[in-house]
Formats: C-alpha cells, structure tokens, sequence
C-alpha cells in the first residue's frame, strides 16, 4: 500500500511538473519574433472542433451548405440576403451577402427572466485550400426588458463563456492587442488550438494556426513600413 501511495505521489509530481513547464513555457514565447513565429506555425496543427451552430474548423464550403440546410431542418431560422445592412453608431454599413441566424434569447437577473430576439450575422472565412479557418459573428440582440437600456446582458458571450475557459496566455493576448486585431478590455478563449476572441463589434472563432499566421503577416508588414520610410526625407 505505502508503494502504490509513493508511486501515485510521484505521478502526481511529474504532471504538476510537467503543466508548470508547459505554463512557463507558454508565457515566454514572443509572438512578434518572426522566427519564433514561423516555427509555431510549422509546428501547430490545424483545429477540427465543431464551433457555433455546429459548424466545423476546416469544414469545406459544400459541407458547411449542407450544415445550413441542417439547421433548417432543425427548425432554426436562418436566412440568407445578397445584401445586409446594419447601422451604429459609426454609421451605416452594407456586409454583402451572407446568412443571418436569428432566435429568441434569455438572460436570469436578480430573480427575474427577460427574453428578446438575437440576430447573428454569420462569415464564413476559408484558407486557400477552401477548408473553413475562421467564423465570424456579428451579433444584434434586442432585449424586451427597459431596465436593460444602458447596461443589457451578452447572450452570446455569456453561452460562450458557460464552454470556453478564458485563456491563461497573456502574451497571446498582448500581441493581439498590439497588432491592433483587439483591444485590451476584449476577452480571448481558448480550447486547444481554437482561439475565440471579441472586438468592438464582433465575436470570432479562429483556427489557431490561421492565427499565428496572421500575427506573422503583420510583423512583416510592419518591417516593409519601416524600410519605406527609410526612403523619406525629411
């Protein structure tokens, strides 16, 4: 009994060891080191989960059609239109054509229930080889309840937060903010290697390696901004 006790302690140990090294790890990589970045990408594999309304990182653009007529048949309503405009307080804007989710929702506070209806503007964004790498939500929800007028509840963020752990990699985070892709009161999940991050307006599931690769991308730009302005004179 005492050696199968030393030998659990020890497993024990090794992966509290091991998660602390992992965590180290993680904290120290430099996202806007080029190399460092290319080396990531080389290395990370391509995520495979099924995100919002059932739809599947590195799902094909037919498969994701099919998913559509899925949900359908589910009784959903989703829609499509050519052109879809939407106003804010920017202004007014046209996305094109695309699919809109809609559904009633609900939010429980201070002992009471309110319900409205959600609109959920749907992009679909494919890598170059047509597997889908990154959705893109542009949530509208109108809520029923007046008290709600100033400070009204997030009921996509908050189904999203009863999945997804926040992520823990703050030099993640940082780059995303730095490279101007977030800002820094917006919130990133992460599970594996699907990142879900928020910005002003939108709510976006990214394959992870699509991700780095953007980072990488942005670095670059920003060295061919530096060697045009060389060339000015002043």
């Amino acid at each position: 009994m005492k050696k199968v006790t030393e030998v659990l302690l020890s497993l024990i140990l090794l992966i509290s060891c091991k998660q602390s090294s992992n965590l180290s790890i993680k904290k120290s990589i430099n996202y806007s080191n080029k190399t460092i970045l290319d080396s990531l990408i080389k290395s990370t594999s391509q995520s495979n989960d099924t995100i919002f309304l059932g739809f599947t990182i590195g799902m094909s653009k037919s498969d994701f059609k099919i998913q559509i007529d899925k949900i359908k048949s589910e009784g959903k309503t989703i829609t499509f239109s050519k052109s879809n405009r939407f106003t804010s307080i920017a202004g007014k804007f046209d996305l094109g054509a695309g699919y809109t989710f809609k559904t009633s929702i609900s939010d429980e506070s201070e002992g009471k229930t309110i319900t409205g209806e959600g609109k959920y503007f749907i992009e679909p964004i494919y890598n170059k080889n047509g597997k889908l790498s990154q959705l893109n939500i542009l949530p509208f929800e109108d809520w029923n309840d007046s008290d709600y007028s100033i400070d009204k509840p997030n009921w996509l963020k908050d189904k999203i937060e009863e999945k997804y752990e926040e992520s823990t990699n703050e030099n993640l985070k940082k780059a995303l903010v730095n490279t101007g892709i977030i800002s820094d009161y917006n919130t990133v999940w992460q599970k594996g290697n699907l990142i879900i991050f928020e910005t002003s307006l939108t709510v976006n599931y990214i394959d992870l390696k699509t991700l780095l690769v953007e980072l990488l991308v942005k670095e670059l730009e920003k060295e061919v901004i530096k060697e045009e302005n060389k060339d000015v004179k002043i």
